[in-house]
């Protein structure tokens, strides 16, 4: 008898902006044996995706708000930049919880504000998911407004100008699929470049490891099936995801940070890792590259078989890079820090028990000038701050809560005090 599988591609609707998931039932003969059903999960697995949601899971701790652990002389002090998914707020909070200030613009529609940076004079930059950049002053009066479909990043630069990642919608092998492109755009908000991950593909898989790329696994399923039937099944699912045009999408790469690389230890050594070029992370082939800043080729990669579905990957001041590791295979989430020479960790932390510290999507990983890391728990909407020993020293619940549910947040970014009471008119003595 042969193998009945069936490929469910369901995405929660166009009320949750996500990616795919790809879900199966799997039934077999005593002939194939668990080696055989254990095969067929690893390669559906790779196709796996989880629906990006706004709101965390009912839990036992949803009564949990606002900071609920700081010790004062080991946390690092400063203020919180953070937004709540589905508020059209960035807000700027003390280390006791109490919001300090706070920007938000009408802009219409119910865009979620997703990430903001703050700039030195108090203007913000945010990300209106899928709709448009923003920049507003301390005021909250609007500079301008770029419509592009943006989402996860928005990277200031020391000219002035920003960088910033937006979607396309391209045909690939017969199926329609989201390819991320890197956007710089001027200080002004009008776009200057663009370079598409669409357009140098056979560039990005000629750099990276493949063995979680969409082609590998379509490969390998279709080297088992008959591809007429593959390609039937994903096109004829009814709870597909609606985008323009009621086009049906995978998401290839889901490249989700850029941040520019400064002078670094790494750098001095090997100049590949020269100030100026790109960190970036693509998240839905489990690995993280070094960009050229102007010829966009890659020039190091790693994290195939480490990494699974990461986030927010940073180059510290010593030239080690720090990683949020969502785990979406183990479950369990942690954050590390690798020597990227040779790939060595040198630093992680995982809860404990691990399995209390896991977000499948977001997550934020910050190295403090004291040596502590400041984690978002983006799913979880929660936040906290832990000392080299991997204590935490700070803990902060999103105090935002709607239907029970606690607001989910994709990043937080501690600033320092320095870059914040001026603004506020604070005068320390």
């Amino acid at each position: 008898m042969l193998n009945r599988i069936v490929i469910i591609l369901i995405l929660a609707g166009a009320a949750f902006a996500g990616t795919i998931v790809l879900m199966k039932t799997i039934s077999m003969t005593d002939e194939t044996g668990p080696s055989a059903g254990e095969e067929m999960e690893r390669r559906l697995e790779k196709l796996r995706s989880v629906p990006y949601t706004a709101r965390t899971a009912p839990s036992p701790d949803s009564l949990l708000a606002g900071v609920v652990l700081h010790v004062p002389d080991r946390a690092y002090p400063g203020y919180n930049l953070y937004c709540s998914r589905t508020t059209p707020y960035a807000h700027l909070m003390d280390m006791e919880g109490r919001i300090v200030h706070s920007w938000t613009y009408a802009t219409g529609g119910d865009a979620i504000w997703e990430h903001a940076v703050m700039l030195e004079n108090g203007d913000v930059v945010v990300i209106r998911k899928m709709a448009s950049l923003v920049r507003l002053d301390w005021d909250s009066n609007l500079l301008w407004e770029t419509p592009l479909e943006v989402h996860h990043e928005v990277t200031p630069l020391p000219d002035g100008t920003f960088y910033t990642i937006a979607r396309e919608v391209r045909e690939h092998r017969g199926l329609e699929i989201r390819f991320p492109s890197i956007v710089w755009l001027s200080a002004a908000g009008e776009v200057m470049e663009r370079w598409s991950t669409y357009d140098h593909l056979g560039e990005i898989k000629a750099a990276l490891d493949q063995r979680s790329f969409l082609d590998t696994v379509l490969d390998d399923l279709l080297a088992e099936w008959d591809s007429a039937m593959l390609y039937e099944s994903i096109h004829r699912q009814p709870g597909m995801f609606r985008l323009k045009g009621n086009r049906e999408y995978f998401d290839y790469l889901h490249l989700n940070t850029i941040t520019r690389l400064s002078e670094t230890r790494s750098g001095q050594l090997d100049d590949r890792f020269k100030p100026g070029n790109l960190l970036i992370c693509f998240r839905n082939v489990n690995q993280i590259g070094i960009l050229d800043r102007d010829s966009k080729e890659i020039l190091w990669a790693w994290g195939e078989g480490a990494l699974q579905w990461p986030h927010h990957p940073t180059m510290l001041e010593d030239g080690n890079i720090l990683i949020f590791d969502n785990g979406v295979e183990r479950r369990t989430s942690r954050v590390i820090e690798i020597e990227p020479s040779s790939g060595q960790v040198v630093w992680e932390y995982v809860a404990d028990p691990p399995a209390s510290f896991y977000t499948s999507q977001r997550g934020s990983a910050q190295r403090l000038p004291n040596g502590n890391t400041l984690i978002c728990d983006g799913n979880g909407g929660r936040a906290f701050e832990v000392d080299t020993g991997g204590e935490i020293v700070w803990e902060w619940f999103n105090p935002d809560v709607k239907n029970g549910r606690r607001e989910q947040i994709y990043r937080i970014t501690r600033l320092s005090p320095d870059a914040v009471e001026p603004l506020l008119g604070v005068v320390r003595e």
